[in-house]
């Protein structure tokens, strides 16, 4: 069910792209209305993933996974019956609540499913998990195109119901609450001996109001910083804000110390850090930027959705296949070296991307696509497994936690930066032609949205000199991925060493970094 759910719960982060089209001309969805679409689901997803992991590790993991069950389910209802962009964002966004819950406590539910003593098959249950989880997102395209072109677009929705139904009872039938024992034997040892267990974490309010209001600060700055102005007062105040309010939530859990509900001390063990990172950029570097290939290839090429989908899926079909061959690979290969050599394969990807011109077709993305793809598959499916590894066991629900969240955050983010970056370019290419006033801005909206058919309808030089500041955007969001994956490749060498697991040394790191903790 772990598996199952994973999946879900991340197609819902993609599967909605390719939707947008239909939705925005059944409900009237305004430019924002569309962008918050998305958003409302990924960053309470990015957010709650936090309290997730520390509710997982208190209240219980299958009782919380339950709960996220009920709430996704009863939200992608809400999302069928809607007849409104308000309606809309309100059900996504408890969508990515539930979501969160589900997602944050199917690693550690997975990994209490096997007895310390099987923990090499742990290690590859919880990698098959990941990689099937990461397909799943890449495979979003292509099912929503599917669901839209043969019925509507709350076919994207409907399909959550019967997994749902599945999903809650196969776990109130037959997963049982394992980590109950846990919780039950070290309630007993707290009430005879106080003493004895250090305080456990605790879920915080204001840790998950700083985490939110943060997070939505920042990308609201970096979202809407090249539209209003990057020295508006509203911009510079709302990236500051989100700064501050950030660095006083690091500064106030790591105060709490071991009753923190998101311990940031695991940073302090450089592999746990080198695996978040991995994740973040492993997600800013490819679903990140997908969102902008798609308005390329429906605004310049004028595929369908489904089509777009089907080009989608050169990058989710060999992510399936290299994930078995990097799961394979660590029986010869030490994992960190494992996880380098993924990445400087996405960052070689990347580089293919460059050969996109004027005059290319959909056919240019696909060598870029698949080298990215096999990349991919060979490091992600350690991700989970490595953050789970390096940590002490009673903080395994916390580093899955840290580590899911910086995949949500890594789209996030990626939409947010690459977006303001390609808007930049765009805007100032279009700023050295000689536009009509009235007309300036409704051509670099069209432009930013990829539209170059209907602004050739106009004017075909126009049209021609939008595509080539958006392509040039998109060669700078290339580069800037590359770097990203050759900076994670580097501190993958450097900080996942060689041992038991791949990660003995780390793990030495970990328990030395818990004993000064403590």
């Amino acid at each position: 069910m772990s598996a199952v759910s994973t999946v879900m719960m991340t197609l819902d982060i993609t599967i909605v792209l390719v939707a947008l089209p239909a939705i925005r001309e059944d409900l009237g969805l305004t430019l924002s209305g569309s962008q918050w679409a998305i958003n409302a689901y990924s960053l309470p997803f990015a957010s709650l993933l936090l309290a997730a992991a520390s509710l997982s590790d208190i209240v219980g993991r299958r009782t919380i996974f339950l709960i996220g069950h009920v709430i996704f389910f009863g939200a992608s209802i809400g999302c069928i019956l809607t007849g409104s962009e308000a309606g809309l964002i309100t059900f996504r966004a408890l969508q990515g609540a539930g979501g969160a819950l589900v997602f944050g406590t199917a690693t550690p539910l997975l990994a209490d499913a096997f007895e310390e003593k099987d923990a090499a098959k742990r290690t590859k249950a919880v990698a098959a998990m990941m990689g099937i989880g990461g397909a799943a997102s890449a495979f979003g395209p292509l099912i929503g195109g599917a669901l839209v072109e043969t019925g509507q677009w709350r076919w994207i929705f409907a399909i959550n119901i019967p997994i749902g139904i599945l999903a809650i009872l196969a776990t109130l039938f037959f997963v049982p609450d394992l980590h109950r024992e846990t919780r039950v034997a070290r309630a007993a040892a707290v009430a005879s001996s106080p003493e004895s267990l250090p305080q456990g974490p605790k879920v915080s309010v204001y840790a998950m109001l700083l985490t939110i209001t943060s997070l939505v600060l920042v990308n609201y700055g970096i979202i809407d910083g090249e539209n209003q102005g990057w020295t508006s007062r509203v911009i510079l105040c709302s990236l500051g804000a989100g700064l501050i309010l950030f660095t006083a939530l690091v500064l106030f859990e790591m105060s709490k110390r071991d009753a923190a509900m998101i311990d940031f001390r695991l940073f302090r063990i450089p592999a746990f850090a080198t695996v978040t990172f991995n994740a973040f950029a492993s997600r800013m570097f490819s679903f990140g930027m997908l969102p902008f290939l798609i308005l390329w290839m429906s605004g310049q090429l004028g595929l369908s959705a489904l089509e777009i989908g089907y080009v989608a899926s050169g990058l989710a079909v060999p992510m399936i296949v290299f994930s078995a061959v990097g799961i394979k690979a660590v029986a010869w290969i030490p994992v960190g070296w494992v996880q380098a050599i993924g990445m400087v394969i996405v960052a070689g990807g990347l580089m293919l991307g460059l050969r996109l011109d004027a005059a290319s077709g959909w056919q240019t993305l696909i060598p870029m696509l698949l080298v990215m793809g096999a990349g991919t598959g060979l490091m992600l499916p350690h991700v989970m497994s490595l953050a789970v590894e390096v940590v002490p066991a009673a903080r395994t629900g916390m580093a899955s936690g840290l580590a899911n969240t910086a995949l949500p955050l890594g789209t996030a983010f990626g939409v947010a930066v690459y977006g303001a970056y390609l808007a930049n370019k765009v805007g100032a290419g279009l700023d050295t032609l000689p536009i009509p006033d009235q007309f300036r801005e409704i051509a670099q909206q069209a432009a930013e949205a990829g539209q170059f058919l209907a602004i050739a309808e106009q004017s075909e030089p126009l049209a021609q000199q939008a595509l080539e500041y958006f392509l040039d955007g998109l060669h700078g969001i290339f580069i800037i991925a590359a770097v990203l994956a050759l900076i994670g490749a580097l501190a993958s060498v450097l900080f996942i060493r060689p041992g038991r697991s791949g990660t003995a040394d780390a793990r030495e790191d970990a328990d030395a970094s818990a004993a000064v903790a403590a």
